[in-house]
């Protein structure tokens, strides 16, 4: 029994405690058949004050010790019940309270030990009540009480056995999420090299070319801060207004984003469009520039708008290879799509819209019919 379960038991023990006293003086308030009423009323009483007074008293015994000694205490409770009141008082109906309750709390050798005081108690006070039972109702009674114990018994043991694998579960869920941020950190230490190496190789007379390297480097470390932003969330889902704030960094850039998270593969798809979008703005547009992300139900819109530029001619970044890799993650790694509206002289707008998982929606999850995709990434995004 662990720590946490021990002060449960006590807890209930003492409640078990008060109900047993109050059954004895209700009884004998209705006029049940009690020898000696008076001194069965003053041992309930007693018996009350003893349950009040014991967790003052012994707070400092062990939830297991003081189990022990509230289960001694409450059978000779029931003893002295039974031989004060005579047996047809039928106060041994309350072990149908005692015993279960033992069965729960205890285990292996304490239960045996404690059923064999139990029944050995039982007998005994059995054989020194006065007015005995009939042979029949005492064989009635004990067999119910070993049906109830054996019933208790059985339960606790699918509860403890339930308990456990729940414990073993999240014991395994929490080192997964452990081994998984580890490997977002690793992969974004060895992409963050993967990008000092190829701009190690950068070259200095040609702009062209050292363009394309810088814009490659650019798109690695986007991905780096996605997996760096996973690593910080033991491996889980990435806040979206987080994931938009990493990718413009230090670029003078407005951020809006509603609330949302999104599993890996969609965050570094969504991290890569959002860089090359706003390397086009910023490059090729004027102040201010607009990045936000809005969630309507399933569909998720990202827009990054520049503020427009003074030159009459077809705004630049409207072609080339980082939009040709921004339409194709679009459509085949988050099945959405892309737009762009251009305006000569004027602002510059992005538009891309696409499906969020599942699991992003919070009171979605648990739902009866939702299959869990965080394992399954999209289409396009499988190798």
């Amino acid at each position: 029994m662990t720590h946490g379960s021990a002060h449960d038991a006590v807890r209930s023990g003492l409640l078990l405690g008060w109900l047993s006293v109050a059954a004895v003086l209700i009884a004998v308030a209705l006029g049940l058949p009690v020898r000696h009423d008076e001194a069965i009323v003053a041992l309930a009483l007693a018996a009350g004050l003893g349950n009040g007074l014991i967790p003052v008293v012994l707070n400092r015994l062990a939830p297991t010790a003081y189990l022990d000694l509230w289960a001694a205490a409450l059978l000779v409770f029931v003893a002295a019940l039974m031989v004060i009141g005579g047996a047809a008082s039928r106060f041994d109906l309350l072990l149908f309270l005692v015993l279960p309750f033992i069965a729960v709390t205890h285990e292996s050798r304490r239960l045996a030990a404690w059923l064999t005081a139990a029944a050995a108690t039982f007998a005994a006070a059995l054989a020194l009540a006065p007015a005995h039972l009939r042979t029949a109702e005492v064989a009635l009674h004990v067999v119910l009480l070993s049906a109830s114990v054996i019933l208790a018994v059985a339960l606790a043991r699918g509860t403890r056995r339930s308990a456990a694998a729940a414990a073993r579960a999240e014991a395994q869920a929490e080192l997964e999420q452990a081994l998984l941020a580890e490997s977002h950190h690793r992969i974004k230490n060895s992409l963050q090299t993967v990008a000092d190496l190829l701009l190690l190789g950068r070259p200095a007379n040609d702009d062209t070319s050292a363009a394309a390297f810088d814009a490659t480097a650019a798109r690695i470390r986007s991905i780096g801060a996605v997996h760096h932003l996973l690593a910080g969330e033991r491996g889980g889902t990435v806040a979206a207004d987080e994931l938009l704030k990493t990718v413009v960094a230090a670029e003078d850039v407005t951020v809006v984003s509603d609330d949302l998270r999104l599993h890996s593969a969609q965050a570094q798809q969504l991290a890569m469009i959002a860089g090359e979008l706003l390397t086009n703005a910023v490059r090729h547009g004027g102040p201010p520039v607009q990045i936000s992300l809005h969630r309507d139900g399933e569909q998720v819109t990202l827009t990054v708008r520049d503020g427009g530029t003074a030159h009459t001619a077809e705004p630049a970044g409207t072609s080339g290879l980082g939009l040709t890799l921004v339409r194709q993650i679009a459509e085949r790694g988050l099945q959405g799509s892309f737009a762009l509206d251009t305006t000569p002289g004027g602002p510059t707008t992005a538009v891309l819209r696409f499906n969020v998982d599942d699991d992003a929606h919070p009171d979605r999850r648990g739902r009866p019919g939702h299959r869990d995709r965080s394992e399954r990434p999209p289409e396009g995004a499988r190798a």
